[in-house]
């Protein structure tokens, strides 16, 4: 979404901010060997996702810290750009160590794997309230490229694609479109706390313990202190234990219900 200098306010770039840094983090965290990734990689993106995060850095205010949060000053996406300039196939080897699908991987990248019930209809509730959200807002699962629809990947991705609707609505002087935008803008409030804010905490942590160091160890850095300055935009309370991954014996089957209630 581009605006002209003379209409941006700063809730627009701040919202603006927001969308890149979420993009860069969701591409990121995508496989290195899907074409997701392919935009972390773009050069433009980077520096418009660096210079994002600096802005919300500076932005952010004080405030309580959950655990395996950080202060969301620290929030800083170039540690991430340095690690992206790796070759391909030490990023691809980095991200099969740390979230490959060998037995006793501790971390583990989908939502509903961190839900304390562990029943598998419960967790398909979860998955069809995730896809309620994306379909609601037009989207649909790559069925050249599947993805679950809980990966971090794919709901960091999806939060960039809310805000982008919102601005696109925000400029209309429609009265339904700045209905529209007043939608986008509840969806993210509801969607983050539904289905960001309990987990990523948690799955940062675990990142920033096995990832001795290079491309995850900077996005969980990243992660860890992007969410609290998300929580301080919704006005969403930190928690106060870490989610833990309970993976279940059986992969969850969808179903097409949609609720907005978190994993708890």
């Amino acid at each position: 979404m581009q605006t002209s200098p003379e209409r941006v306010t700063v809730d627009e770039a701040v919202s603006v901010a927001r969308s890149y840094v979420y993009s860069f983090l969701a591409a990121a965290l995508a496989d290195p060997l899907r074409p997701h990734f392919e935009q972390a990689l773009d050069r433009q993106l980077q520096t418009f996702a660096v210079a994002a995060a600096d802005l919300l850095a500076s932005e952010a205010p004080e405030m309580e810290i959950g655990p395996g949060e950080r202060p969301p000053r620290g929030l800083d996406l170039l540690p991430i750009v340095e690690a992206l300039a790796k070759p391909r196939e030490v990023l691809v080897c980095e991200h099969q160590d740390l979230f490959g699908l060998l037995l006793g991987k501790t971390v583990i990248p989908y939502e509903t794997e961190y839900c304390r019930q562990t029943l598998t209809f419960y967790r398909s509730q979860q998955l069809a309230d995730i896809a309620g959200f994306y379909g609601a807002f037009g989207l649909e699962s790559n069925r050249e490229v599947p993805e679950r629809q809980d990966h971090i990947s794919v709901e960091l991705e999806f939060m960039a694609h809310l805000i982008h609707k919102q601005l696109f609505a925000a400029v209309s002087a429609d009265p339904a479109w700045q209905e529209k935008a007043a939608v986008c803008a509840d969806a993210q409030k509801k969607f983050f706390h539904a289905h960001l804010a309990w987990w990523v905490p948690a799955l940062a942590e675990l990142m920033r313990q096995n990832a001795p160091g290079g491309l995850y160890a900077a996005v969980a850095g990243a992660l860890a202190a992007f969410i609290p300055a998300e929580r301080a935009l919704f006005d969403v309370p930190p928690n106060r234990t870490l989610a833990e991954p309970l993976p279940e014996p059986q992969p969850a089957q969808e179903d097409a219900s949609c609720g907005a209630t978190a994993c708890e």
